[in-house]
């Protein structure tokens, strides 16, 4: 319909905000009402980039259950 998605940059782990001042991590950011969350450097800069793209994919699962709908 004709509501707007909301998109949030910037998610970052809580206890590392790398250069950026402006940050979330994955529950404020669905708690303030995101649809989708962008996490770029937390998972480039790993040295795992897969475990740490599957912590937070736990992370969400542990907010929302199996399935976000």
């Amino acid at each position: 319909g004709d509501r707007l998605l909301v998109v949030t940059p910037g998610i970052r782990p809580v206890a590392n905000t790398d250069d950026q001042k402006r940050t979330v991590d994955v529950e404020q950011a669905f708690h303030n009402g995101a649809d989708y969350i962008v996490v770029g450097r937390p998972i480039r800069d790993a040295a795992d980039p897969r475990a740490a793209a599957e912590r937070i994919q736990e992370r969400i699962q542990t907010l929302f259950g199996s399935s976000r709908e």
